[in-house]
């Protein structure tokens, strides 16, 4: 019997929808199938998947509560991933030979689609970044407060993903975050979330389950640019209006202050930018932000993940002169 020396992490959501076992990860990398059709690949024999099969069902059927236990040369190790209120979002087992491996970090969340903001729980919520507490509702802008600004397309095909996705369809993003307390330390992330369809008030929040991940490829070409230039960038949807991210020097300001925030959006033209992205057009004006002067360029950031879903970055450069 073969059962291969990992950890998977079962998607519970997607699992109960699907009425089988879907496997959201393998030692925390992307797997977001069911069982039955990775088995091999993954590294089960038949048996093997049998016994996995078997235990999980067992597992799933009984209280939430994590264990260890041994029989036969096998141990088996679970341990449940709740979101804030409860719900289990994930269930990370090891069904194998000892010794165990070091056991993946997964969080989760739960989105609010009306307010665009998330609550957290997890392994560990330290590594966000943000100083978020268990449970603490914080508009997404901060939960990505550090991460990438060339991943805000990502978070539009995962948010419109689970806003508009048919029952049972994952939706997906990717992301990186630079460390606060040191600068030179990213740490990765894959997200997914199941969408729930649109019935009741099921299109008001939705539950999402996020692995740590050990590497990936980045694009960093819009943070460098920040950086470089000793401006600030903020991530927006050009849909809806809704901010993604802040970025650069008055990040922190805005973070503390929502009505300064707002005051800026409030003098750049929305409207006349939107008609423009679609043309790879860049829309240049100046603006006052608390007495000083501002030059603005916005323009549309292509997404891999969707051309649906093209996020609008608005710079901010200081100008030299002061508003009078």
């Amino acid at each position: 019997m073969q059962l291969p020396r990992r950890w998977f992490s079962v998607d519970v959501i997607a699992t109960l929808l699907h009425e089988q076992i879907v496997i959201h990860s393998s030692d925390g990398h992307r797997v977001a199938r069911p069982l039955r059709r990775v088995a091999s690949q993954l590294g089960f024999d038949r048996q093997g998947e049998a016994l996995f099969t078997g235990v999980i069902k067992d597992i799933m059927a009984g209280p939430q509560v994590d264990h260890v236990r041994a029989d036969g040369g096998i141990e088996c190790h679970t341990h449940w991933i709740e979101a804030p209120d409860g719900q289990a979002v994930g269930l990370v087992v090891w069904i194998a030979a000892p010794p165990t491996t070091p056991r993946p970090v997964y969080n989760s969340w739960i989105l609010d689609l009306q307010k665009v903001a998330t609550r957290s729980a997890g392994d560990n919520l330290s590594i966000i970044g943000d100083g978020r507490k268990v449970g603490e509702e914080r508009a997404i802008r901060h939960l990505l407060r550090h991460m990438i600004p060339d991943d805000a397309g990502e978070f539009l095909a995962l948010y419109y993903g689970a806003q508009n996705g048919k029952e049972g369809r994952l939706t997906e993003a990717s992301w990186s975050v630079r460390r606060p307390d040191d600068p030179g330390q990213w740490v990765h992330f894959w997200s997914s979330t199941t969408a729930l369809g649109a019935s009741g008030d099921r299109d008001r929040t939705v539950y999402g389950l996020t692995a740590q991940l050990r590497h990936r490829e980045m694009d960093t070409r819009m943070s460098t640019l920040v950086r470089y230039t000793n401006s600030t960038l903020l991530m927006v949807d050009a849909r809806s209006g809704f901010i993604v991210s802040t970025t650069g020097e008055l990040a922190p300001a805005f973070d503390s202050d929502e009505q300064l925030l707002r005051r800026v959006l409030e003098q750049i033209d929305m409207k006349r930018i939107a008609p423009a992205a679609s043309h790879e057009t860049v829309v240049e004006q100046t603006i006052s932000i608390e007495g000083s002067r501002f030059n603005v360029a916005t323009f549309a950031v292509p997404s891999a993940r969707s051309a649906a879903e093209v996020p609008l970055a608005i710079l901010l450069v200081p100008a030299t002169s002061k508003a009078g």
